[in-house]
């Protein structure tokens, strides 16, 4: 996951998979003996066994509304231009992110949470559709994202900013944008 090598770019989002359910519960729980009750199931059953478990099935119904929640406002935000898809939605406070759009290979989001603005640039298989299984034509991403502080992988990368630093955070989204957008392979 943390490489973005999923199979498709619908498979980042659509959370069918048992370890991508799981995971959403993971990031989103605080329970400091949830993950010590969750270890041992996890090296003795497969995960949708450990997903069928009464203390984390009943975590994901309302995860996954608010993932649901969260791919709606994505949509309705998205702007393609040039095989680059850019949104904003910093006016809201998703306590999920999510950072995959799921009909393209390309994501620019731009999103808030409870301690920093994050810009994230994610490429999934690889930035544009012309450029996948061509690694040396693609734009790394932890490059671009290194200039301004951040950092993450060739096909994933992302930016932390301070929250009284909204502002710094959208032009330095707005340029690599336009970088990205720039890019002909």
């Amino acid at each position: 996951m943390d490489g973005a090598q999923y199979e498709s770019p619908e498979s980042a989002v659509e959370m069918a998979a048992p370890a991508m359910k799981l995971t959403l519960i993971i990031e989103a729980n605080q329970d400091p003996e949830f993950i010590p009750r969750l270890i041992p199931l996890l090296t003795s059953m497969p995960l949708a066994e450990v997903l069928s478990q009464p203390f984390v099935a009943s975590l994901l119904p309302p995860l996954l509304e608010r993932h649901a929640e969260a791919l709606a406002l994505i949509r309705s935000r998205a702007e393609e231009k040039d095989g680059t898809i850019f949104f904003d939605i910093t006016d809201h406070r998703l306590r999920a992110s999510t950072n995959s759009f799921p009909t393209t290979c390309i994501q620019k989001p731009f999103t808030p949470s409870g301690f920093r603005s994050r810009a994230s640039y994610q490429g999934g298989r690889g930035l544009k559709p012309v450029d996948q299984g061509r690694p040396a034509k693609m734009v790394n991403l932890a490059q671009v994202c290194e200039r301004y502080g951040g950092g993450g992988h060739a096909r994933v990368g992302a930016i932390s900013f301070p929250p009284d630093q909204e502002e710094k955070a959208r032009v330095a989204a707005a340029e690599i944008v336009a970088e990205l957008r720039a890019h002909k392979p």
